[in-house]
């Protein structure tokens, strides 16, 4: 019975230990700073606890079996507490080393409160090798069940709160089970009566998520999945309709096309021949795909997406879908759900154009796909006078970043132009076209008809910097050195301040 609430206890304690770095991912941003915290306070944390473990002495058993039960009710409830407070309180970061210290601390205690109650059952290194390898087997278990399980389908708030049940549970079995002086009625109750309440907040998640949820948009939700990768929200206010992923706002139907429009054709009329075959990376939410359809030189679009939620959402929400204009049930529309890097490896296809509408470079991530090799690997996958472009976030507000990206694309391609545009609800936002080729600015065809923003005279402003946001130096981003989302953190943690 001990050595089982070893693995079930291991299991729990990574479990927490990723919940708890998921959350702060999710609200601050920045995932390897988050995970780094998190990781390095939680095993120091463990380690206090470790220490600690040696003045309890007396009746292991019931001391351990209350560690459990307030293990349970703390890690329970830590992540419905810290996003409930997230919204008033300005000392975020404080609150979340405080659980996990206190969390930390108490799965410290578990272990070596456990080696001492086994150490009868046989000599000290056959107990040390039993705890040890079921607890590493334990966090394997746990670290698996998270991203793959528990996350996609429970989410943050009812994991918490399902591990802090087991918890409490193991409690209960040893109660049980194992026959140990001062079993307490009181500590019977107090366990039964955390499992009742744990449990009905469990039932409860959805709604407490949603509320939670709502708390961090100013309007309606009408929609919300989470993903395998993802939380996708989608608001509405009045006839202003948003998509959030994970928090990031990714369009207002405000002022998208703004966006759309001057990503999608200055590649489209400076293509040397017939953009006949465009690929399109991420987008998955069909607006690019539906401007480039207003093409009729486009034969055929690619669009490659990771996340099979986002196409459900475009093509099945009735929203979306007016949104979109139904771009991905066009006949012309192949839709590929898969990395986009993976994409490129494998496929040998060659295209006219290339669109990249991938989310800012906020992380190690999303900035591989900033990269020398990866534009190595678009450059490949274009055909002699094709044209690339990729969306190359704010030169105003990060100015490194969007030069980073600039400098990264002229390793790799001998024409390079960067430009950029005024969209109200992400402020001055740029662009970089490239080509193996010249790029003549001046043989720009006409746009199709029904652009509401783009020109060819808008974008010859586009390619004008000010010297606020000119040119500037900056280091190549690559995949063993991604040094671009530390200056993307960097500049909009200065824009923000």
């Amino acid at each position: 019975m001990l050595l089982f609430s070893v693995f079930v206890l291991s299991l729990c304690g990574i479990t927490y230990e990723l919940v708890l770095g998921s959350l702060a991912t999710y609200l601050l941003g920045n995932p390897v700073l988050q995970y780094s915290i998190t990781i390095g306070v939680f095993l120091s944390s463990m380690g206090l606890g470790s220490f600690l473990s040696k003045y309890i002495t007396g009746n292991l058993a019931a001391a351990f079996v209350r560690i459990e039960i307030a293990l349970g009710l703390v890690g329970g409830l830590s992540v419905m507490v810290l996003s409930a407070l997230f919204s008033f309180s300005s000392s975020y970061y404080l609150l979340q080393v405080f659980f996990l210290v206190v969390i930390g601390a108490m799965v410290g205690l578990e272990i070596p409160l456990l080696t001492r109650m086994l150490k009868s059952s046989g000599s000290l290194k056959d107990v040390l090798a039993g705890v040890l390898s079921l607890d590493y087997l334990g966090g394997l278990a746990g670290s698996l069940l998270f991203p793959l399980l528990l996350f996609p389908y429970a989410g943050r708030l009812l994991t918490s709160i399902l591990i802090g049940i087991a918890n409490v549970l193991v409690a209960l079995l040893v109660m049980a089970r194992v026959q140990y002086e001062g079993k307490s009625r009181a500590d019977v109750a107090v366990a039964v009566v955390a499992v009742l309440a744990l449990g009905m907040i469990a039932f409860r998640s959805e709604q407490i998520g949603t509320i939670f949820q709502k708390r961090l948009y100013y309007d309606d939700i009408v929609y919300t999945r989470r993903s395998r990768y993802q939380e996708i929200v989608l608001t509405r206010n009045e006839d202003d309709f948003r998509l959030y992923l994970s928090g990031s706002l990714q369009f207002s139907t405000v002022d998208e096309y703004r966006y759309h429009e001057m990503l999608v054709y200055p590649p489209l009329l400076l293509c040397r021949g017939e953009p006949g075959e465009v690929l399109v990376m991420g987008g998955g939410d069909g607006l690019a795909v539906r401007d480039i359809l207003k093409s009729d030189r486009v034969r055929s679009v690619t669009l490659v997406e990771l996340d099979r939620a986002m196409i459900s959402l475009a093509t099945g929400n009735p929203s979306m879908v007016r949104i979109n204009r139904g771009s991905l049930s066009d006949g012309r529309v192949r839709v590929v759900v898969e990395d986009a890097y993976s994409y490129l490896v494998r496929e040998r296809k060659r295209f006219d154009v290339i669109v990249a509408d991938f989310p800012d470079p906020h992380d190690e991530t999303t900035a591989k796909l900033y990269t020398t090799e990866f534009f190595g690997l678009v450059k490949r996958s274009l055909k002699p006078g094709g044209i690339f472009v990729t969306q190359s976030t704010s030169p105003l507000f990060a100015s490194s970043a969007f030069w980073c990206i600039n400098a990264t694309m002229k390793q790799v391609f001998a024409a390079v132009v960067p430009y950029h545009a005024y969209v109200p609800t992400f402020g001055d936002w740029g662009f970089n076209i490239a080509s193996s080729g010249p790029i003549d600015p001046g043989a720009m065809r006409e746009p199709p008809g029904g652009c509401r923003f783009f020109s060819r005279d808008a974008f010859t402003a586009a390619m004008h910097f000010t010297e606020d946001i000119a040119e500037r130096e900056v280091k190549i981003n690559t995949f063993n050195r991604p040094v671009l989302y530390t200056y993307y953190l960097k500049g909009w943690r200065i824009s923000v301040d």
